[in-house]
């Protein structure tokens, strides 16, 4: 194992953030305090579950990722790449309200540069409202930061040493400068890191398929972003931000099949496979803020553009060992996505309450060329009939209002209704094929909240649509080796989900929750065997039915010890079509236990322990095994707080993934282990001036995941 070196930043001039005059004010969300009483861990809004982050002692002194994993209903998981929310299968993350355009890996890298002390609170929304897009059976996290409170220069530098398999590191720092009118701000992040994964597939029917591979993944990511704003006059504010992330990526994998005919004969196979990409993409997005009043009324135009250029090459030999020959394969694939949207919202308070109204277009586009040839004698040979291109348009127009009124102190009501046209259509011209769609559909959305005394309930609807991603509608043919590949279908057509819950708070601390999902028209993706070849594609197979509740419970016990308890289970009735598998009736249930413990009267120096185990549970025609989880580590704070350093290990079992699939010809099983155990150190330092707080505008893109 490679030793590891950590180099902590010194400098000069450090202060404390002033906030004895903030902590009487009501509507400062950076303050502990409203009107001298502590802040509440957990509110209960209409629409929403937020959780204070700087209520939380376990939330101090930590990346944002770390954060996300301390709030109820919601569970980071670093061994897959993925956040999610109970009870959704995928959920969109925003800052301040923007969408980011980052997902797996490169979404919890980009959290883990956000520090828990910049953040104000995080919004759990279940069941998203009309204003946001109705895209995805997913709910969304709002990150809501801090606002600056620092004229003149002020920022951070962080970095962070990650021992796997194999050791990485990333580093990120930010620069602001503010005067009362200008705001501007440079941030970068570099993450070069890489780790060791097996996985074991295996495929048993007429036909027998045994697949083991072992890989290395390796990241190297640079990624700098320029933020600006300035203020018109006092009621109109205008500002821009670019990013620019330079990627890249690699795999080296080497793959032994075994696949059992029907008439018993073996073929063995070995393949080394050698996987470099590419990935510049740019991001645009402007904004124009004006106040129409003093009372609240306020119009917004933004427009974003997002662009994308993945450049890949893939090579691999494999060797058919039954007899010593070999085939040496090369790919080539260039995928240009290209995102443009506009929109326009209105917020209009009035005394009988508030109207939101908005207007927005999209429109994706997509080229995708992809080159097949066998190398023969050193010379690259086209295969044109593995080769493809394929060109994808899609627009949506979308129009939403939405209706938001208080009833005394105990009721509050809000309800949206979202109307979204979409016109989609593909074209492939190596066999001159397209698909076009065009179809409308109302969104509908409504919730209510009652609080008394201690006790909340709220009650929330929406319903939403999940279209297909551009990879999932590709009709390429990524091969792993020259009998093998996956591709997407462009036949697919979008799922449409009802989500319908109950939810109570007790006392800020106990959080409850049932709630109710339809989905109808369910994709996904769906692997078959056809002699040598091992082939998965997209398909529309699925209706479901999910029930699920969700607990949780977290406060002090004694002075120094602050748990945090969550227990999630479900029950699914699934239907399928186009296939023929075994369904039953689904199950789930899961449980987390976090402890933070303060060892020191200053409250500089904790100890954390959290243990979270999924219980075997089974969804449509899969089975899922047992895993478990324990993460451990200390944090400690100086020099007020202005230096702080963790060190943690993950996953110290080593727990691997294990499931199973059932058709009526055949059962798929996997065993995979993605290099989850690790030992991370990090060191956070931040310097500036504190002089008066000034807002940052934050810009939404929500389309832009879409892309990937």
């Amino acid at each position: 194992m490679k030793k590891i070196f950590l180099i902590a930043a010194s400098l000069l001039s450090i202060f404390s953030y002033a906030q004895k005059k903030d902590s009487l004010q009501i509507k400062n969300i950076e303050t502990v305090t409203i009107n001298g009483k502590k802040k509440a861990l957990l509110e209960r809004k209409a629409d929403r579950l937020i959780f204070n982050v700087e209520a939380s002692i376990a939330s101090q002194g930590m990346d944002g990722a770390e954060t996300l994993a301390n709030v109820p209903m919601l569970k980071v998981d670093d061994n897959l790449g993925n956040i999610s929310i109970t009870g959704k299968s995928s959920v969109n993350v925003m800052i301040n309200g923007r969408m980011l355009n980052l997902s797996g890996t490169a979404l919890l890298n980009y959290l883990k540069t956000i520090r828990s002390e910049n953040i104000a609170k995080i919004e759990v929304i279940t069941t998203p409202p009309a204003k946001y897009e109705a895209q995805g059976n997913s709910g969304l996290i709002n990150i809501v930061l801090k606002k600056n409170p620092n004229l003149g220069f002020s920022g951070n530098i962080n970095s962070t040493l990650i021992q796997r398999t194999y050791s990485g590191f990333s580093n990120s720092g930010t620069l602001n400068y503010q005067t009362e009118r200008f705001s501007g701000s440079v941030k970068f992040n570099y993450y070069d890191s890489a780790k060791r994964s097996e996985e074991n597939y295996t495929i048993l029917g007429a036909t027998q398929n045994y697949s083991r591979s072992v890989r290395k993944d390796m990241w190297n990511e640079l990624t700098p972003n320029l933020n600006l704003s300035y203020k018109l006059n006092k009621n109109s504010e205008i500002g821009v931000e670019y990013i620019y992330a330079h990627q890249k990526s690699a795999m080296n994998i080497v793959n032994e099949t075994k696949n059992i005919n029907p008439d018993s004969t073996v073929e063995n196979l070995l393949t080394h496979t050698f996987h470099r990409e590419k990935l510049p993409a740019h991001t645009l997005s402007a904004y124009y803020d004006l106040k129409l009043d003093t009372l609240g009324k306020k119009l917004s135009f933004a427009g974003n553009f997002f662009k994308n250029n993945s450049d890949t090459d893939v090579n691999f030999s494999t060797l058919k060992v039954n007899d010593n020959s070999v085939q040496d394969v090369k790919t080539t694939s260039i995928i240009s996505p290209q995102v443009f949207s506009l929109q326009g919202d209105l917020k209009l308070p009035f005394s009988f309450g508030t109207i939101e109204t908005g207007l927005k277009f999209n429109q994706f586009k997509n080229s995708t060329d992809l080159q097949y040839f066998n190398i023969i004698n050193n010379q690259y040979i086209p295969d044109l009939q593995r080769a493809n291109l394929f060109n994808y348009q899609e627009e949506n127009y979308a129009a939403y209002v939405s209706y938001t009124k208080s009833f005394g102190e105990h009721w509050e009501t809000k309800a949206g209704l979202r109307y979204e046209n979409t016109h989609a259509q593909s074209f492939t011209p190596s066999t001159n094929t397209g698909n076009s769609y065009n179809y409308g559909q109302w969104f509908p959305s409504a919730f209510v909240s009652y609080k008394q005394d201690k006790n909340i309930f709220n009650l929330s609807y929406s319903r939403r649509i999940n279209r297909p991603s551009m990879s999932n509608l590709n009709p390429f043919r990524w091969y792993s080796n020259p009998y093998s590949y996956s591709s997407g279908n462009p036949l697919l057509t979008p799922s449409y989900i009802n989500n319908l819950e109950l939810g109570y708070t007790y006392n800020s601390k106990f959080s409850a929750s049932i709630y109710y999902l339809k989905l109808k028209n369910g994709f996904g993706q769906i692997s078959m065997i056809n002699g040598l070849s091992q082939i998965g594609t997209y398909l529309n197979y699925y209706n479901n039915d999910f029930y699920g509740f969700n607990v949780s419970y977290t406060g002090k016990f004694f002075k120094f010890w602050e748990a945090s308890l969550s227990v999630n289970g479900s029950l699914t009735d699934s239907k399928v079509y186009n296939i023929e598998a075994e369904t039953w009736k689904g199950h789930s249930l899961s449980y987390s236990f976090n402890n933070t413990f303060t060892l020191n009267k200053s409250k500089t120096l904790f100890f954390f322990a959290n243990y979270s185990q999924d219980l075997p549970y089974k969804n449509v025609n899969s089975s899922f095994q047992n895993f478990s989880n324990l993460n451990s580590g200390i944090k400690i704070s100086l020099m007020e707080k202005q230096l702080q350093i963790n060190a943690t290990v993950t996953n110290i079992f080593a727990q691997k993934y294990r499931g199973n699939m059932y058709f009526s010809d055949n059962s798929q099983h996997f065993n995979n282990y993605w290099d989850g155990r690790s030992f991370r150190l990090s060191v956070n330092y931040t310097f500036g001036n504190n002089k008066k707080k000034v807002n940052t505008k934050n810009i939404k893109f929500d389309e832009k995941d879409r892309a990937q």
